[in-house]
C-alpha cells in the first residue's frame, strides 16, 4: 500500500472511531450496530471489518483514542502551570472535551458498561481505563503539588485531598448533565473556590485561577 492509500486507509479508520464513538454514546455498547456505525462513515460493513474485525475491537479503539487525548492533556497542562493549577484546569478540560467530544464521552459511558459488553473469556482490558487515567492523573497532580510545597502541611491528614480525588472523579457526571457550558463553569469555578481553602496554606488562595482558562 503506498503513501496515499496508507493516508486514505488512516482517515477511513478515524471516521469509523469517530462515528462508532456516536453510536455507543447514543445507544450503549449493545445498541449500536456495526451497520449503522458502517453507513455513517460511509463505508462497506466489508471495508469496516477490513479496519476492525468485531465490535469489540473497534470499542477498545475508541477507548484507546479518548485515553491518549486525555493523557496528552494532561501533559500539557503539567507543562504550562504549576500542578495545582494544572489540576483545576484539567477538571475543566475534562467537562469541555465531555460535552464536544463523541469519543470521549463514548469511552466513559463504555467504561460504565464493562461487564455488559466485555463477553466470554479474558476481561477487556483498558475498558474502564479511561475512568482510571482521569483518576491517576488528579492522584499525580496532587502528588505534585505535595512536592512542589503548594498543599498544607502533612499534619492535617489526607482527608483534603481524598475529597479532591473523589470530587474530580465527580465531574464525569457533573459534565454529562449540565448541558449548559456558562452554568457548569460557574459550578467548576465555585467548587474550586470552596475546595482550595482546605488544601493551600492560609494566604495562598489568590495564587490560583478558579475560572475557566481562556481556552475553554
Amino acid at each position: 500500500m503506498g503513501r496515499l492509500g496508507q493516508e486514505r486507509s488512516e482517515r477511513t479508520r478515524g471516521r469509523l472511531v469517530r462515528e462508532g464513538a456516536v453510536r455507543f454514546d447514543r445507544s450503549g455498547y449493545a445498541g449500536a450496530t456495526l451497520a449503522e456505525i458502517a453507513s455513517a462513515a460511509g463505508v462497506t460493513k466489508g471495508a469496516l471489518y477490513f479496519h476492525f474485525t468485531s465490535k469489540e475491537e473497534l470499542a477498545r479503539a475508541v477507548v484507546a483514542h479518548a485515553e491518549r487525548a486525555l493523557r496528552g492533556a494532561l501533559g500539557m497542562l503539567r507543562a504550562g502551570s504549576s500542578p495545582l493549577q494544572a489540576l483545576i484546569d484539567a477538571g475543566y478540560w475534562l467537562v469541555a472535551a465531555l460535552h464536544t467530544d463523541p469519543v470521549v464521552r463514548a469511552a466513559f459511558r463504555l467504561g460504565h458498561e464493562d461487564g455488559a459488553w466485555q463477553g466470554e473469556g479474558e476481561p477487556v482490558a483498558g475498558v474502564r481505563g479511561i475512568q482510571g487515567v482521569w483518576a491517576g492523573g488528579v492522584r499525580e497532580l496532587l502528588a505534585g503539588a505535595r512536592r512542589a510545597g503548594e498543599l498544607r502541611g502533612r499534619s492535617g491528614g489526607t482527608g483534603p485531598e481524598s475529597l479532591v480525588v473523589a470530587a474530580a472523579c465527580g465531574l464525569e457526571v457533573l459534565g454529562v448533565a449540565t448541558r449548559d457550558r456558562a452554568d457548569l463553569h460557574r459550578r467548576m469555578e465555585a467548587l474550586w473556590e470552596w475546595l482550595l481553602p482546605s488544601l493551600v496554606p492560609p494566604g495562598a488562595v489568590g495564587s490560583y485561577r478558579t475560572a475557566a482558562p481562556p481556552a475553554l
